[in-house]
């Protein structure tokens, strides 16, 4: 094939992308729309007064630290922290949580230790998951 025949397949699927072969139900242009209401998350809970205040970052497709550790039927207030450009949520479906949080935004929010064990947690955001944005609850 001719590098002629090349630049106008290149040039044919930029104006695909420019004329709505990229537009994507929600897509603004930016950071896909999530509808955080519907996402069946319990809305942030009060913080605890006087509880240990446990720090988790979000940054860009990683938890920091990915595992937490608190110990059992201890309340505490997770302190999650969106330090990247996009939103993302800390979801820890054992628990029914899902705590949201928009770039450069903390949200604080009090919880119940449960009974020991590990209990995933994940962002919910599509593709956030897969792309390693997991991490481990550790109730002792």
């Amino acid at each position: 094939m001719a590098l002629g025949g090349v630049v106008l397949i290149v040039l044919a699927f930029l104006a695909m992308g420019m004329l709505g072969g990229w537009n994507m139900p929600g897509w603004r242009g930016g950071p896909p729309h999530m509808d955080w209401s519907s996402r069946g998350g319990s809305p942030a809970q009060p913080t605890v007064a006087g509880a240990p205040v446990v720090p988790v970052s979000l940054v860009d497709f990683t938890f920091r630290p990915r595992d937490i550790r608190v110990r059992t039927e201890q309340p505490f207030n997770l302190q999650v922290t969106n330090q990247g450009g996009i939103p993302h949520d800390l979801t820890i479906p054992a628990l029914g949580v899902q705590v949201v949080v928009r770039p450069g935004q903390q949200v604080i929010t009090g919880l119940q230790a449960p009974v020991p064990g590990t209990y995933d947690f994940y962002c919910s955001v599509p593709g956030h998951r897969e792309a390693g944005m997991v991490g481990r609850l550790i109730v002792e």
